[in-house]
């Protein structure tokens, strides 16, 4: 019987001359341009052998780095001087920059303040504080470098002197504040601060339309708006409202008021009637005082609290902040009168309260004197003798 022929061809023989003396730069793209034939080049490869471009392989990602690793081990096996391999060191991974932003409350005279810094591992912060008003815009724009340690203690010094630290909020948000606040320079004629310039790559891109609040997700229901405005007045123990109180010409307006009931003799009015007039008085200073302008301005002053109440004292408190926000919206002058919400008539009861603790428990009330009475011309005089 005739022995059968092999006829099975030599994997080196279908394939490319250039593929088979593949540099091992070029190793990863020979396999690729055999597509279905890698394994046959690899095996090629250790025929030939083509140490380089195994060893290339051997060391990579490829799915063929275990084909190339059996070869190169069948020829070292063999007496085949294989090169000692040679791992490129990784690449430095590049330094991840973390970037973090932060909130502190409107003070009483509605200045508000964000702070936006950006660090890498093991790195110092680079960091800007942006000094924001209510109305006139960007106030102050301060650039410069800080440590982890620098930036708590002087979050530390802040809860110390006002009873919060700044509050952690979106980087977004931050900016989008910012550039919110930006616009309003030019209305206001507030000219823009020197550093916006420099500590412009920390402050943008800023997104242009408004960003959810960091508290977006907190909403009072109508039992909320019905219940919680009505104890109200003790949110003027919590830190974010306890500068809060008029200005003193109009504390001192209130008292006029007061000494107008009074009459010009105080000593004969008993002294329940005198608390019973302090309280008419301090409610409607509270009507006159709460336009409807002023009660717009505080009540985003209290949503902007809300987002430091929030962390600070929970949820429940912060919603005592929103619906009370609400209410001071929604008060009219006929009904539901500024008056009839604790937290707008405590501001003159605190006033009151300062005001007696500056000067020893005593107020000065100043009361209508009585008219002086008219003179009597002088007639001709006559001398008698």
């Amino acid at each position: 019987m005739a022995k059968k022929q092999n006829t099975k061809a030599a994997p080196e023989s279908t394939l490319d001359a250039k593929l088979l003396d593949a540099p091992a730069a070029e190793a990863l793209a020979a396999l690729q341009s055999a597509g279905d034939k890698a394994d046959a080049l690899i095996e090629a490869w250790a025929k030939k052998p083509n140490l380089d471009a195994l060893d290339a392989v051997a060391v990579s990602g490829s799915q063929h780095r275990k084909a190339a690793k059996r070869a190169l081990a069948v020829l070292k096996s063999k007496g085949v001087k294989v090169p000692e391999r040679k791992i490129a060191p990784a690449a430095p991974t590049p330094a991840q920059e973390t970037w973090e932003a932060w909130f502190l409350p409107p003070d009483p005279a509605g200045v508000s303040m964000i702070t936006i810094g950006s660090h890498s591992t093991g790195e110092r912060w680079n960091v800007v504080d942006v000094r924001i008003h209510e109305i006139a815009g960007l106030m102050e724009v301060s650039l410069g470098e800080a440590t982890g340690s620098s930036i708590r203690e002087a979050f530390k010094r802040t809860k110390e002197g006002r009873g919060m630290a700044p509050t952690p909020v979106p980087v977004s948000w931050a900016r989008w504040r910012v550039a919110d606040a930006r616009k309003r320079n030019a209305k206001s004629g507030l000219v823009m601060p020197l550093g916006y310039a420099s500590a412009a790559p920390m402050l943008e891109p800023a997104a242009e339309q408004e960003q959810d609040s960091p508290i977006k997700d907190l909403a009072a229901d109508d039992r909320d708006l019905e219940s919680r405005p009505k104890v109200s007045g003790t949110l003027h123990n919590e830190p974010e409202f306890r500068g809060w109180m008029p200005d003193p010409q109009t504390m001192q307006e209130m008292l006029g008021k007061v000494g107008e009931r009074l009459g010009a003799d105080p000593s004969q009015v008993p002294p329940e009637k005198v608390n019973e007039m302090f309280d008419l008085e301090m409610g409607a200073a509270a009507d006159r005082f709460f336009t409807p302008d002023v009660r717009q301005v505080i009540a985003q002053r209290m949503i902007d609290c809300a987002i430091s109440v929030m962390v600070r004292a929970g949820k429940e408190r912060a919603l005592d902040v929103i619906a009370t926000a609400e209410a001071c919206k929604r008060a009219g002058l006929i009904t539901s009168p500024p008056s009839d919400i604790p937290f707008l008539k405590a501001f003159f009861q605190k006033g009151l309260a300062v005001m007696a603790a500056n000067t020893g428990g005593k107020i000065s009330i100043p009361v209508p004197q009585p008219a002086p009475e008219p003179e009597v011309p002088a007639g001709p005089r006559i001398t008698l003798t």
